[in-house]
């Protein structure tokens, strides 16, 4: 996560040494609980460029305490942008029809978002716009300032595969990092090694792919992190059960090993290293170091065997591993208490003071390296590790249920922002209760304060007494040449009077890049304000506040096939969208008294509906649905499967004109057999009581055609 000064690669994760620094924790300056009444997992947390905070997981929620917006499918993005206080300016409920999993956030350098997670969803629906090539595919999304979705794309072949890190990349663009067990297929080029390999993929600004590459041995292969070097190549972590193969060149000392693999600036693999004991080492994270180095955090319940040079204290420890640059082992620590102590992605960061800050949840009793009982099951437990990986401080907090941490970030004023997610309600340490089954919970750790004790002429409060470069004798005033309230795609002319001798633009507090001119066109919710300055004489002008209304969201569905003979029909609805109006479109022109979210097509033609928010004026334009009317009146359409009903209850019937032998397989959205007929005839019923709810798909095959239709079991 990008933060609001220049630091060092920060690493976060769980570490102790048997060196106990006894210094004081710092404490907790805010927290807050954001959810909705289902269950929300947060992944990821940072600190923006504007002193707020970005987080992001996966939510089966819909509308109730934070969130505004209905789940799309199981499980969705659900993207929570809060200020320097932790109070909520925007979140997003971003997915498509089936479950969407969301693993990373990140700040691009235009200060908008680029998301990263996992997708079953297919193509067309809500904000997914590419159909996926197998099962999960690699599911990135990128967002603006404001939390609106810019673009997205969907990378796989026709196994599983399964993003678990999208970071930003000096050259504007993004290293994608993951788990593949798909063949060549799809967007992927090279064949699998064993049952699931790393798959690393480079992109460039806009996600289309500059290199990809299937790294692994022949047994299990799970990528979790990537990050870009100093030297412009790329570290990586994860886990292998691989013996010597493929791109493997050491033998496993356990069950599952750390592998960490270093990548030049093209993809090409520099050295890889296995670490590990004799039981099972879950490496989650690996992150470049200020000094040229790197730290691996992870879980172990291995001993003192392999090339583990310290003794778990319980069942699972957090096992930290320092490399240095050609990925020789400096130092490790096994930390931990006597039961299970985890640490997973985004665990782990480095500090300005050359340390490391770690989170994770633990279950053990005061043992070993916890001085702290827990308040309830699994409480976060937050460590500050030496550059060596002696424990500095440590903290224990949690509430009356299960608290599990997953995500730290340095801050500015050198505290921490930590992110997880809570099932308790009030108590312990946390003040506020959930509003469902599991909910985000944030806390911010106070900071040591100023960073220097006198007043520079540098653009920052150095000194902390709420003056930026003391003397301020500029001014400036700020105008509106239009509205300030618009919808999504429109734009209002600011412009600065001023005595200044320069003019910088902001939004929210922060530079906007390229903004020096006497006007500026903002399109862009936010507060705006210019600064003009001359030598070091600053002034502020007043602010003005765009309020960009979203537009809301369009999409069509088809109630049956939309190939039939003349006199049919198919139904097209718009799913609801409150406080609403719907106009029906047949190509460009406006259907007369079509005005409800469904209408019957009876001719061949492209439709869409466009969706109007009454109170704000905003609209959207569905996708559209082409309708054909291929054949005379009682003809079955040819080389096609007609399914009705559609969604169904109990009993589904198919139409068909091939007269040769055929088998039907009906399948679900993971490629999964649940029932299969062969028969020869056209016609027929098929009971499908017994089957689960959901999405389903038909295939037909005859030795010579095969076509597939998709079907909903109600």
């Amino acid at each position: 996560m990008k933060k609001l000064y220049a630091k060092p690669f920060l690493v976060i994760c769980f570490l102790t040494s048997t060196l106990i620094v006894n210094a004081q924790a710092p404490a907790i300056q805010w927290q807050k609980t954001i959810g909705s009444s289902g269950y929300d997992f947060l992944n990821s947390i940072g600190q923006t460029s504007d002193g707020g905070y970005i987080m992001g997981g996966y939510s089966d929620g819909n509308i109730s305490g934070y969130k505004t917006e209905d789940n799309l499918g199981g499980d969705d993005y659900w993207i929570v942008k809060v200020n320097a206080l932790g109070n909520v300016e925007w979140e997003n409920t971003v997915g498509g029809g089936n479950f969407d999993r969301f693993y990373s956030v990140e700040e691009t350098p235009d200060g908008g978002f680029i998301l990263g997670g996992q997708s079953l969803s297919g193509g067309g629906w809500g904000d997914k716009s590419e159909s996926n090539k197998g099962g999960y595919d690699y599911w990135i999304v990128k967002l603006n300032a404001d939390g609106i979705v810019e673009w997205d794309r969907s990378y796989g072949g026709l196994g599983n595969d399964q993003l678990y890190n999208a970071q930003p990349t000096s050259d504007g663009g993004f290293i994608l990092a993951g788990t593949s067990d798909s063949g060549i297929s799809g967007d992927k080029t090279e064949n699998r090694v064993g049952n699931s390999d790393y798959w690393v993929i480079k992109t460039d600004a806009l996600g289309n792919i500059i290199w990809q590459n299937d790294i692994g041995g022949v047994m299990f292969d799970n990528l979790y992190s990537a990050y870009e070097t100093a030297d412009g190549g790329y570290i990586l972590g994860g886990t292998s059960t691989s013996g010597i193969s493929g791109d493997k060149t050491a033998g496993n000392y356990g069950v599952v090993d750390y592998w960490i693999v270093k990548l030049d600036v093209s993809g090409t693999v520099v050295w890889e290293r296995t670490i590990g004991g004799t039981l099972n080492d879950y490496l989650y994270t690996v992150i470049p170091t200020a000094e040229g180095g790197s730290i691996a955090c992870g879980m172990s319940e291995s001993g003192l065997t392999g090339n583990k040079t310290d003794n778990t204290n319980g069942l699972y420890d957090f096992w930290v591993v320092k490399l240095d640059n050609s990925g020789t082992i400096t130092w490790q620590n096994s930390i931990g208490g006597t039961g299970n102590d985890y640490a997973f992605v985004n665990a782990i960061n480095q500090t300005t003071d050359g340390g490391y800050a770690i989170a994770g949840y633990s279950q053990s009793l005061i043992s070993g390296d916890k001085t702290e009982a827990n308040t309830g099951s699994w409480d976060y437990w937050i460590l500050k590790i030496t550059s060596t990986g002696s424990i500095t401080w440590q903290t224990v907090i949690g509430g009356a249920g299960g608290d599990y941490a997953n995500a730290i970030s340095e801050t500015a004023d050198e505290g921490f922002i930590i992110g997880g997610y809570s099932y308790s309600n009030a108590s312990g340490e946390k003040t506020d209760d959930t509003f469902g089954d599991a909910d985000y919970w944030i806390m911010k750790l106070e900071g040591t304060g100023c960073y220097a004790f006198t007043e520079i002429c540098n653009g920052i409060d150095d000194d902390c007494d709420a003056v930026v470069d003391e003397g301020i004798t500029e001014s400036i005033s700020i105008t509106a040449g239009g509205a300030t309230t618009f919808c999504q795609g429109g734009n209002v002319l600011l412009t600065a009077t001023h005595t200044g001798t320069s003019l910088q633009w902001k939004k929210n507090g922060v530079n906007i890049v390229g903004a020096n001119a006497i006007t500026y066109l903002a399109s862009a919710a936010g507060n705006y304000t210019c600064q003009t300055t001359s030598i070091c004489n600053t002034a502020i002008s007043n602010t003005i506040t765009v309020v960009l209304n979203k537009n809301p969201k369009a999409q069509i569905t088809a109630g049956g096939p939309t190939t039939f003979c003349a006199g049919g029909s198919v139904t097209l609805t718009e799913t609801p969208v409150g406080g609403s109006t719907y106009q029906w479109y047949k190509g460009a022109s406006a259907l007369a008294g079509a005005t409800t979210n469904v209408y019957v097509a009876t001719t061949a033609g492209n439709y869409k509906c466009r969706v109007t928010k009454t109170a704000t004026g905003c609209y959207k334009n569905s996708n559209a649905i082409g309708v054909s009317v291929t054949c005379k009146e009682g003809e079955i359409i040819k080389n096609e499967l007609n399914i009705y009903p559609n969604p169904a209850n109990n009993f589904i019937s198919i139409e068909t004109d091939f007269s040769t032998e055929k088998t039907f397989y009906i399948t679900d959205a993971l490629g999964q057999i649940v029932k299969t007929i062969t028969t020869s005839d056209n016609n027929l019923t098929i009971d499908i009581t017994e089957i689960a709810s959901g999405i389903y798909f038909i295939k037909m095959e005859d030795g010579i055609n095969s076509v597939t239709q998709k079907f909903v079991k109600q």
